[in-house]
């Protein structure tokens, strides 16, 4: 199936403005998002080119914790393990051929589900999700999101709104996301057999610490990584367990940031 990152979720326990305005201290651009209204949440954002960080968090207690939108619930429980990185979310085009697929794999899949978002000015952003349960495996798979808009329509929209603009520490695009686990090759064949993705060759990565294997998307990619020391990628598979844990941005710049428990990586180019 032809997936793209479409965006990373970082689940935050603040008001979404104090992690833009971190964001922005740190030379990203990033923008106020808006209301969920109907699942109790809000959110800011920060894209590089169309894919981009999403900084989530609960605005109304009472309407979060009754809904059955599983990111929202995976939001709800995570406030145990406090702020950090927390879910990938994959855009297509064929989000029903993509839920019949799953099914035909004996996978747990739930939706498509409608989503809305009302702007700061008051309009109403509309898509579909999917979300997916292995019920054969432990790892948390991606989640899949299908817009009502084409992507050229949403990146004309998007910069014309200038919530797309350039970025003061010069990132202009996304390389990949990191995703701790605890088996290298045991996520490798979940990842696969759930996408049927190509894979790329393993790799050690020093500045983490980890063995690492590429999944292989449009554009920018997701690396799994399994600690082999101490360092980047053990830490965050013992604090948050399997799931994101880095996001890295080819950039005129080089450096690391670690905002609100997430960690970005800027690579000059």
């Amino acid at each position: 199936m032809r997936v793209a990152i479409d965006h990373l979720v970082h689940f935050i326990h603040r008001p979404p403005a104090e992690a833009t305005e971190l964001f922005r201290q740190a030379g990203y651009h990033a923008v106020a998002g808006g209301r969920h209204e109907a699942w109790g949440t809000w959110n800011s954002l920060s894209y590089v080119g169309l894919s981009y960080v999403e900084f989530l968090a609960v605005e109304d207690e009472a309407l979060a914790s009754q809904s059955d939108n599983p990111l929202i619930r995976q939001l709800v429980m995570d406030r145990e393990v406090g702020e950090g990185l927390g879910q990938i979310a994959l855009r297509t085009t064929e989000l029903d051929a993509i839920a019949e697929r799953l099914r035909a794999k004996d996978l747990i899949v739930h939706g498509p589900v409608l989503g809305s978002r009302k702007r700061e000015d008051g309009s109403l952003l509309v898509w579909r999700m999917l979300f997916l349960e292995d019920p054969n495996g432990n790892l948390l798979p991606p989640f899949f999101i299908e817009w009502q808009q084409t992507d050229e329509e949403r990146e004309a929209d998007l910069r014309r709104r200038k919530i797309i603009a350039p970025h003061p520490n010069g990132s202009h695009t996304w390389q990949s996301v990191g995703y701790a686990v605890t088996n290298l090759e045991e996520a490798s064949r979940a990842w696969q057999y759930w996408l049927d993705c190509q894979m790329g060759d393993v790799f050690i990565d020093e500045r983490i610490g980890a063995r690492c294997q590429a999944v292989e998307l449009a554009g920018a990619s997701i690396i799994l990584c399994e600690p082999i020391a101490k360092g980047l990628a053990d830490d965050a598979l013992h604090t948050r367990g399997e799931r994101p844990f880095f996001a890295a941005f080819d950039s005129a710049t080089d450096g690391l940031d670690v905002i609100c428990n997430g960690t970005y990586i800027r690579s000059k180019q």
